[in-house]
């Protein structure tokens, strides 16, 4: 009989992702590059923590003082896990009896590919929702209906545009000041030496026209280009994506269409993976847990996959400003 187990092991799951093709997910590849694991299934208030501000000498032979604010209470977070399953029927595995190891293996990295692919997309969103300061996201109930998983990072900063970017009258010296204003906002709170400034869809489509219709100066300079659009140094991207909300069913964009968001690269942000709830993953954190399970009806096995990503935004290094 075959043994799926013997083609899901942890070498066997790692060595399928390094064959697939990388995923693109434009939130994730670009803020939440740091991905350490976490050996735990809770996060610390410490855990999280991102917001290091500069710190002062200390005497030679002093005591040394705390890194980041330290209170009297302990707060934990709980990440809950992203859990999702492929049936295999007995028909099925009938029809692998046949297979070669190599094309064994083949099929094996179809299944990890289409389960990966799940796990990312939630994760995806996920990192789209964190970056506005509060994660929400619908948690299923085992006999139906939804409960809410909400996480409240602080509020975000924002800048208020002096002239709207649709206005008749809008130039490109309101969109130069609008961005000029977010980035101080951001370097006031000591970050902003890397960012990257998204636009929503109608605030993309609005600089669009102005960029168009303006002429370069000694002063400001504008170039549309594959990669944006770029306004006396600043590059803006469109970022339109996606996602669906699994409750209501609804499509939420990673950046509201009326707004442009500033996020600086070297505020901290990252994206923890933290210990699976499994005894055959050995309660180890792993971005992707992949696991064969016998199920009696139907006759079959169901491939499991398991992943506890939990997106650490910093605050002080988001700014927004609706623009339109």
């Amino acid at each position: 009989m075959l043994n799926l187990r013997g083609l899901f092991t942890r070498d066997a799951i790692i060595a399928y992702l390094k064959a697939l093709p990388v995923l693109k997910t434009p939130v994730m590849d670009a803020i939440f590059t740091e991905r350490p694991q976490h050996p735990l299934a809770l996060l610390g208030t410490d855990d999280i923590a991102v917001d290091a501000q500069p710190l002062p000498f200390i005497r030679r032979g002093g005591p040394s003082i705390a890194a980041i604010s330290e209170g009297g209470g302990i707060a934990m977070y709980e990440p809950l896990p992203v859990r999702v399953h492929k049936s295999i029927t007995a028909a099925d595995l009938s029809n692998l009896q046949v297979l070669k190891a190599e094309s064994l293996d083949t099929w094996a990295r179809g299944k990890t590919d289409y389960l990966r692919r799940a796990v990312r997309r939630t994760t995806e969103a996920l990192c789209a929702r964190a970056l506005s300061g509060k994660l929400r996201w619908p948690v299923a109930l085992e006999k139906g209906g939804f409960d809410v998983f909400e996480v409240d990072y602080g509020r975000i900063l924002s800048v208020e545009a002096e002239k709207a970017w649709n206005a008749a009258d809008a130039k490109l010296k309101d969109v130069y000041s609008c961005l000029s204003d977010m980035e101080e906002t951001i370097q006031d709170g000591g970050f902003g030496g890397q960012i990257e400034i998204w636009a929503g869809k109608n605030a993309y489509n609005a600089l669009f026209v102005i960029a168009e219709n303006s002429k370069t100066t000694a002063q400001i300079r504008v170039e549309i280009t594959s990669q944006g659009i770029n306004v006396g140094g600043y590059l803006v991207k469109r970022r339109s994506e996606k996602h669906r909300d699994p409750e209501s069913g609804a499509m939420t964009p990673a950046v509201p269409d009326d707004t442009v968001r500033m996020i600086a690269l070297d505020a901290g942000h990252r994206l923890p993976y933290c210990a699976v709830d499994d005894l055959d993953a050995n309660l180890q954190p792993l971005p992707l847990f992949v696991k064969p399970v016998k199920t009696d009806n139907p006759s079959g096995y169901q491939l499991i996959a398991e992943s506890k990503p939990f997106p650490v935004v910093n605050t002080r290094g988001v700014c927004d400003a609706v623009v339109l």
